[in-house]
C-alpha cells in the first residue's frame, strides 16, 4: 500500500475491529473462568478433593486453592 492509498477511517474500522473481538475473547474466558471457580467451590461443599476437582476443570492445584482463598473457603 503506498501512501496515497492510505484510508483513516478504513484504518480507524479495522482497529475498533479488532478491539471489539479482543473485547468479546476476554469476557468470554472471564466467563469460563468464573464458571470454573463456581464449580470448583460447589465440588469442595460435596468433599470433594482439590486434585480432583483441578483435574476435572483442566486447571492446576494452586488455581483451585487460590479460587477457595478467595472465597474464605
Amino acid at each position: 500500500m503506498s501512501i496515497f492509498e492510505y484510508d483513516k477511517e478504513e484504518e480507524a474500522r479495522k482497529l475498533r475491529k479488532a478491539e471489539y473481538e479482543s473485547g468479546v475473547a476476554d469476557g468470554f474466558n472471564d466467563g469460563i473462568n468464573t464458571a470454573k471457580k463456581d464449580t470448583a467451590i460447589t465440588l469442595t461443599e460435596l468433599h470433594m478433593p482439590i486434585e480432583q476437582i483441578a483435574l476435572a476443570l483442566k486447571v492446576d492445584v494452586e488455581t483451585v486453592k487460590e479460587w477457595l482463598r478467595s472465597t474464605g473457603k
